[in-house]
This record gives structure tokens, C-alpha cells and sequence, in this order.
């Protein structure tokens, strides 16, 4: 007798990938393969959890479960001899896909997933880690030999006889070849000015590595199961090339817009080709599913700035990846609806008619099968064997292997950089790993479990806005409102006037927690006309109308969002309810489907679809719908009345009597036991704060210790500001008053500076190069605002920082570049925006360095009244530093303030 086919399943990870890409490019025959994904199976958004940090995400793909259990808070964690290090298997504190199929006989290969170094297989398979292919090089440190893969990359550990030579290195992509691919006058480019070609190679040296390594398993070790493998390259060319993606973007130049508009298109064809190699070599009985932990904005929506925070990167991230999966046992050319991360572990082990543990916080995507399914389940896969995380082997490095991973997650924007002291090191590592835990409870609702980490964090580093904002958030929604105005207070007094917009959303923001609707209007109202579109604004505005039932003008103010972002689940949640307050049952069924597609996690839209269902006399989906919602959210008491009186039509009377007792229940507020619950919440805080306050004083007495027993190797003068805010004036006036410049003349004066421009370029490899600052001991630097971010700690800086009012700045920019023949005068307020949040964060960046002394000098005071100003300098830089202090104010000239 011939034995069954074996069932096997081969999982494809894209970091970032994204439908609004991968659409058009397969419309027009440049993806064959993922077509052939979407067009023989079923396919559809998979929407993302937050915080959308790899790690976690990709960590929750695999077990099903949220962030907060499974232990994975970030890139980087505390190792016990106080090392910073990246997460590894030893991390994960629940089991994967992976350990489950093992438990039951079934062998598993995994390559590249997040979270996997030095774990083990106890049940066969193999496993070739995350920290398989990554380095830290740069080109002038070429190696003589590609060093090893770290210990702990490979199980079993034979496999390196193989995979180590299989390892592509970024020197092997060569320039008229490869590159030519994705750049193809890559020839033209100065690679000693323009990184950009080397970053490429790196990213797709990792990506072809991995691959290699896939294909090898897929040939040679062909007893397997289940194949699990993680390509991140997508991501990491979206953050760095999808600014010059098409449409072109303002204040991108021509110049690189030519040179760069196909990379991001390029990635996402090379990936379809070695999908479609896994594919041949999986087999056509093999199940094949694709998915991303989240997308990625190409288009308008693509952000304005980037903020200066540990993972400011993520505000390019969509909340919607993709899914799509073809073979045996699942539907053709179909669309899927309203997936999730969660989902995926789930999903899996019922293809394989294994149980889902009822621990895991996905759903079984039942309606992807061609077969509906049976779903069988255990109280916990964690309880059935030890858990084979605990026999992963920690991540252990010599000091100069940690420092080149961390650098690389540095250089990615994921993590800031590492604090040469171990001490601060850990410490900033705990509180964005508290504040990233923080956020997954937030994301599901549980405040209580996030209020004590958000106090922690905030009460040790007062000075986070971010961090602030979302514990006010998190203390309205518990009913602290008192705590919730005074956090708020607190954090509004750092805001200065140029972020009028962000003040009144915050405050706006407030009123409507605090269910004062006309009261955010009002601030909303001052926000309106300056971004009028601003999807934020949008999204707040709905919220205020929708509670003071302005139908109409809800309906208007959604209708606008959706023309920003046409996936925006809150416009389609808002035009849904217009639908059914005017008796449009079936308007409201379509949009109810809508939110539901872009974010089933939330409970309003299976409620709204359940109201608008029931009015349509469809019972039977109306109980289905009414039941997710409380699935979601059990105490919600309207989904609980409504399914009663849907259950009371079906004829279902003992079911209507229990949903109405749960309505009841769910509606009523002991007020007494809630005033209880609101006074234990107050003495449990008024019991941590202190203590983190506490904290934080012995950590800033500890600084203050280190830095007076570390004094600074030297001293340097600085001058600073945005462009064309006077730092040329300055540099003159520095030079007229005896103190001498850094300055290599290369720049010659002209029509914008005719008294010269004073730069050294050689400053602009600081990043790269901290070293290079020491060249400029004694003398007066020019150094533009950007780079002040990169100043080396273990120097003290004197910075005379120039400011000049934005719409003056941009006014003079867009002048000069338009005598250069560049227009860009219709993008003026664009670039205001940018500049006003380019200043912020740059000021942002020097509050935090150890060693610098700031003088901020107004252009146009100075040019009004030097004296005074005269004065200020010379006692900021010492008079022993100036020759000739009273020939500070010679070089002004008053008819060289031009562009006002």
C-alpha cells in the first residue's frame, strides 16, 4: 500500500512588504511568481500589532501570541553579566510553530527568523540563525577572509561545513553587474561621496546569503516538514530608497530621484525570483504561504520627517502587510479577510490537524481552507514538554563582535546609539524595551498592565514627550484624570510655539477621552489651519463629531480622510455609523467590511456590520458578527443587547435572555466598587513613584560622578544653525574678533554668500569618522545642524547655534536654489515643516549630550543690535579666547539681510 503524500508547508517572511507595491508590479508581469501565489490561492491584508518592531512582530508570527508573553521586547536586551546583546532564542519565553511540530514527530527547518540564535532543534531539522550573514563592515575595513558565523548560529553544528562559504559578502556584489540591476547608472556615481551603493550591497549580500543557505536545506536535507525563512532586505531598502521612490517626493533632487527610483521596484523583483526557486524546490504538493509583518508607505503618505527617537523609523510603516498562500488544502484565486500576525501560528498547526493551544491569542483563518476544517484544541502547548527555549545557549561575543551588531541596528535607526558606559548602556536599553512592552498592552487594551512600565520609564526620563503623552493617555482610560492633566500639564510646558499644532492635539486629544467634544473642536478647529489634511487631525475630528452626533459634517470630515488614506479604518467605522443613523443598512454593511478588512482586531467593526446585518433581516450573519465583537471585547455591553434581540428574532430565546443579562452586566458600574478600583489605582502609583524617582536621582548623581572623575579630552567651538540662518556671518565675526578658523576654502564666495562661506568639508564624515572632530582643536568650526547629533561624547562643546525664523529660512533656500535654476517655491510650507522638525530634533539631541554649552543668537536681533550680542559671546567663549573682542561686530553688514 502506497503511505499518504507528506504533507509539507514552506512560510515565506518579507519584512515591510507590501500589496500597494506588489500589486501593480504583478499587473504589469514583473512579480510571475507571487502572481502565481495570489492567482492559484488566497490572499489579502494581514494587519500588524504595535509596537511594528521586527523582533516582536516577527516573534509573534511565529507563536501566536502577543509580545508581552512570548518576552521579545526589542532588537537588543540586558545579558546577565550586563552586556548589551541582541535578543536571541534564550529570549523567547513560549514556544514556537516550530517546537510544536517537533513535539509531534514533525521535523522543521528555520532560516534567518528573529530571535532563533543559538537555539537548538531537539527534534531534528535545522536551524541557521538571524546572525547568520550580519556584519558591520565598512569598505575600508575589507577583511582578508570572511570571518565565521558567530557561535550558535548553526544547528545542527555540521551544517557549517556547508553554509559558511555559501555567505555572500557585500564586496562580492560587483558594481557593473549587480548594482546595474537596481541602479543602473550605478557607474556614474562617486562611491568615496555617495554611500548609498555600499549600503545596497550590504542589505542584498545578507538576502542572497539567505537564500543560499535555503536553497542548500531545500536540496540536501530534504526530511522536512515545515520550512520557516525570514527575508529583511525589503525593509531595510525601503527605509533608506523609498524616498526616492516614485512619485518623487519633494525637496528630492533630480539627481538622485534618476538615480535611485528603481531600487525599491528592483528588491521586490529579485525576492519574486527566489521565491519562485523555493517554490520548484519545495515542490507543487507543498503549501506555500507569504506574509509581512506590516507595510510600508510609498506613496503620499509617505511621512514628512523622521523623528529623532529609537525607532522614529517605524513611522514609515503601513499597518497592513500581506498574506497570500496557494496548495493543497487551500482555496484558489479568493480573497482573504480580516487576518492577523496572531493568526498564522494558528492557522498552521490546524493545516497540519494539530490543535491550537486556547493560550493563543490568534484565530484559525478557517475560511482560507478549500474544506472547512475542524478545529481542535489543548488548554496550552506550554505545559505539554519543557520548553526548548530554556536549552537555547545566550548569546555570548567578544566585546568587538556585540559593538559591530549593535552598530548595525545603530545604522538602521532601530536603536540608538550604545553609551560607552555599561552602566547607561543597560539602563537605556531596560527603558526602551519597558517602553516598547508598554505600548503591546496598550495595543490591547490592558492600561492597568501598562500603567506601572510607563511610570517607570517616564518618572526616570521626564524629559520624553513621547513617553509622557501615552501615559496621560494611559490614565485616562483607566479613570485617572487627575493624574492624566497633571501628566499632560507637565509635558505641554516643553512645547514652544513652532509646535502650536502638536500642543492642540494633545490638548484636543484630552477633551475627547474626557468626552468634552466640543471642547477639542475648539483646539481642533486652530489645528485645521495649519494641516488641514493631516491624517491625526482627521482622525481626532471624527472622534469629537461622532460624539456629538454631527452626522452630516462626520460624514464630510470622513469622506476627506479617505481621499488621504482610502484604508483608514476610523473614516470607515465613522461612515458606517452616518449610514445607519440616515437607514442606509446596506452603505453600512460595506464599510463595516471595510474596517474589518483593514483592522479586524477592533471590535466597532463587527459590531456595526452585526447592527446594520440585523437591520437588513440577516440573523444568522448578524449573530456571527455580534459574536466576534464580544469575542474582542467581552464587556461591550451594546454588542451584548443587540445580539440579544438578534438571538430573540432567531427564535433563540434562552441565548437572548443570557446576552441580555451579559448587557446588563456589562452596562452597569458599581459606583462604589469603581471608586474602589480608581483608589487602589492611586495608591499603587503613589506607592512606585517615588521609588522611580528615586531611581532616577541616584542615576543622574551616578553621571554626574562618572563625568567629574572623566573630565573632557579637549575643547571645541562650534557654530551651528539651520541653513542660511547666519552661521557665515558668525564664522566672520569669530574671525574678525582674533579667534582662527577651520576652513579648507573650497567653497567660493558668490551671489548668496559674497562674503564667503567659511566650511571645512571634511566636518561631513563626523558619522563615519568621530575622530576627525580632534583636526579642528583651537580653532572656530563650521558644522552644519545635521551633524551635530554625531558630536563624540568624551569632548566638551562650545556651540553658537543661529536662529532665524522659519518662513525666512525657507524663503532664502528656495531663493538661492532658484538662482542655482532649481524651482521649488511651491513647496514652501513642505519645507518649513521639515525645517521646523529638523530644529526640534536637534536640539532635542544636544540636551542629551554630556558636554555641551549652548548659546542661541537670533539672526535677526543680531543684525538689529550687535552690541549686546557682542557681549554675550565673549563671555560665553571666555575672554582669554578672543583677541580682539571689540571687532566681534565689524563684518555685519544690515543690507546683506536679504530673502525676508
Amino acid at each position: 500500500m502506497t503511505p499518504p503524500p507528506r504533507k509539507r508547508f514552506l512560510l515565506v517572511g518579507w519584512d515591510s512588504a507590501d500589496w500597494k507595491i506588489i500589486r501593480p508590479l504583478a499587473a504589469n508581469g514583473q512579480l510571475p511568481h507571487a502572481s502565481r501565489l495570489i492567482q492559484e490561492g488566497i490572499s489579502g491584508n494581514l494587519t500588524t500589532l504595535e509596537p511594528q518592531l521586527s523582533p516582536m512582530l516577527w516573534t509573534s508570527i511565529a507563536t501566536g501570541k502577543h509580545a508581552y508573553h512570548h518576552g521579545v521586547a526589542g532588537f537588543t536586551e540586558v545579558h546577565a553579566n550586563g552586556q548589551v546583546v541582541p535578543v536571541s532564542a534564550a529570549t523567547r519565553k513560549c514556544k514556537t510553530v516550530w517546537e510544536i511540530l517537533g513535539e509531534n514527530g514533525l521535523k522543521s527547518h528555520v532560516v534567518s527568523w528573529f530571535a532563533t540564535q543559538g537555539e537548538r532543534l531537539p527534534h531534528g531539522g535545522a536551524m541557521v540563525s538571524n546572525l547568520y550573514n550580519s556584519f558591520a563592515h565598512t569598505e575600508e575595513d575589507l577583511p582578508e577572509q570572511w570571518p565565521p558565523p558567530l557561535a550558535g548560529t548553526y544547528f545542527p553544528e555540521d551544517l557549517a561545513t556547508h553554509l559558511d562559504t555559501l555567505r555572500v559578502s557585500p564586496w562580492d556584489m560587483d558594481g557593473d553587474e549587480v548594482m546595474r540591476l537596481f541602479v543602473p547608472d550605478a557607474p556614474s556615481i562617486d562611491q568615496a561621496k555617495d554611500k548609498r551603493l555600499w549600503s545596497l550591497a550590504k542589505r542584498l549580500a545578507e538576502t542572497f546569503s539567505v537564500h543560499a543557505a535555503s536553497c542548500w536545506l531545500l536540496e540536501n536535507r530534504p526530511d522536512w516538514d515545515f520550512m520557516a525563512i525570514y527575508y529583511r532586505a525589503i525593509d531595510e531598502i525601503c527605509h533608506e530608497f523609498m524616498p526616492y521612490h516614485p512619485p518623487k517626493l519633494p525637496g528630492v533632487s533630480d539627481v538622485d530621484f534618476g538615480l535611485y527610483r528603481e531600487v525599491v521596484a528592483s528588491a521586490y523583483r529579485i525576492h519574486d525570483l527566489m521565491l519562485g526557486h523555493l517554490m520548484q524546490l519545495a515542490g507543487e504538493d507543498t503549501a506555500t504561504m507569504l506574509v509581512s509583518d506590516h507595510g510600508f508607505h510609498s506613496d503620499h503618505l509617505r511621512p514628512e520627517y523622521t523623528p529623532n527617537v529609537p525607532a522614529g523609523i517605524t513611522v514609515w510603516h503601513r499597518p497592513q502587510g500581506i498574506i497570500t498562500a496557494k496548495g493543497p488544502d487551500f482555496k484558489k484565486n479568493e480573497t482573504l479577510s480580516g487576518a492577523r500576525l496572531l493568526d498564522i501560528t494558528p492557522t498552521i498547526l490546524t493545516w497540519f490537524g494539530l490543535p491550537v493551544g486556547k493560550d493563543m491569542e490568534g484565530r484559525v483563518l478557517n475560511e482560507a481552507f478549500s474544506e472547512k476544517t475542524p478545529i481542535k484544541t489543548i488548554p496550552s502547548w506550554e505545559e505539554t514538554t519543557p520548553h526548548p527555549s530554556a536549552q537555547a545557549t545566550p548569546v555570548t561575543l567578544t566585546e568587538s563582535e556585540n559593538q559591530a551588531l549593535l552598530d548595525h541596528f545603530v545604522a538602521l535607526g532601530y536603536i540608538n546609539a550604545i553609551s560607552p558606559d555599561r552602566d547607561e548602556a543597560a539602563m537605556e536599553t531596560h527603558r526602551e524595551n519597558t517602553w516598547n512592552m508598554a505600548r503591546a498592552y496598550m495595543d490591547t487594551g490592558r492600561f492597568a498592565a501598562a500603567l506601572s512600565l510607563l511610570e517607570e520609564i517616564h518618572h526616570t526620563r521626564p524629559d520624553r514627550t513621547d513617553w509622557a503623552q501615552m501615559l496621560a493617555r494611559c490614565q485616562l482610560r483607566l479613570g485617572l484624570l487627575d493624574e492624566a492633566d497633571a501628566t499632560a500639564e507637565a509635558t505641554l510646558a516643553t512645547f514652544d510655539e513652532a509646535r502650536a499644532a502638536a500642543v492642540h492635539m494633545i490638548r484636543a486629544n484630552i477633551a475627547i477621552e474626557k468626552n468634552n467634544a466640543p471642547k477639542a473642536l475648539e483646539h481642533l478647529s486652530l489645528i485645521g489651519k495649519l494641516r488641514p489634511r493631516d491624517l491625526q487631525f482627521l482622525s481626532l475630528r471624527i472622534l469629537a463629531l461622532t460624539k456629538i452626533r454631527h452626522w452630516e459634517e462626520c460624514r464630510d470630515v470622513c469622506e476627506t480622510t479617505l481621499e488621504v488614506d482610502p484604508e483608514n479604518n476610523l473614516a470607515h467605522i465613522g461612515l458606517a455609523r452616518c449610514a445607519l443613523r440616515r437607514d442606509d443598512p446596506s452603505a453600512a454593511i460595506e464599510r463595516a467590511l471595510a474596517a474589518i478588512e483593514f483592522q479586524y482586531g477592533n471590535p466597532r467593526g463587527h459590531f456595526l456590520l452585526g447592527v446594520a446585518l440585523a437591520k437588513s433581516q440577516n440573523f444568522s450573519a448578524a449573530e456571527k458578527a455580534l459574536g466576534i465583537a464580544i469575542q474582542l471585547a467581552p464587556r461591550f455591553a451594546h454588542a451584548h443587547r443587540h445580539l440579544a434581540n438578534v438571538q430573540q428574532a432567531l427564535g433563540k430565546t434562552t441565548e437572548a435572555a443570557f446576552s441580555l443579562q451579559q448587557s446588563r452586566l456589562a452596562n452597569h458600574i458599581d459606583q462604589a466598587t469603581e471608586a474602589e478600583r480608581i483608589r487602589n489605582l492611586r495608591l499603587d502609583s503613589a506607592t512606585r513613584i517615588p521609588t522611580f524617582i528615586q531611581k532616577r536621582s541616584e542615576i543622574e548623581a551616578a553621571k554626574t560622578l562618572r563625568k567629574s572623575a572623566m573630565p573632557a579630552d579637549q575643547e571645541f567651538i562650534l557654530v551651528s544653525g539651520l541653513p542660511r540662518s547666519g552661521t557665515s556671518l558668525m564664522m566672520q565675526m569669530l574671525r574678525a574678533g582674533g579667534l582662527e578658523l577651520m576652513t579648507d576654502g573650497l567653497r567660493e564666495p558668490d551671489e548668496d554668500n559674497p562674503e564667503g562661506y567659511w566650511e571645512w568639508e571634511d566636518i561631513k564624515k563626523l558619522p563615519e569618522q568621530p575622530e576627525i572632530m580632534e583636526q579642528a582643536h583651537g580653532k572656530a568650526t563650521k558644522v552644519i545642524s545635521a551633524l551635530l547629533a554625531h558630536l563624540p561624547l568624551k569632548h566638551r562643546f562650545k556651540i553658537i547655534f543661529m536662529t532665524r525664523p522659519i518662513a525666512e529660512v525657507v524663503n532664502s533656500q528656495s531663493r538661492m536654489l532658484a538662482r542655482k535654476g532649481i524651482e521649488c517655491g511651491s513647496e514652501n510650507g513642505h519645507l518649513a515643516e521639515k525645517q521646523r522638525h529638523h530644529a526640534e530634533e536637534v536640539f532635542a539631541a544636544l540636551a542629551t549630550h554630556p558636554r555641551v554649552d549652548l548659546l542661541e543668537i537670533s539672526y535677526p536681533a543680531l543684525i538689529s543690535n550687535p552690541d549686546p550680542w557682542s557681549q554675550k559671546i565673549t563671555e560665553f567663549l571666555g575672554a582669554e579666547t578672543l583677541r580682539f573682542p571689540e571687532k566681534l561686530c565689524l563684518p555685519i553688514r544690515p543690507e546683506l539681510y536679504r530673502n525676508r
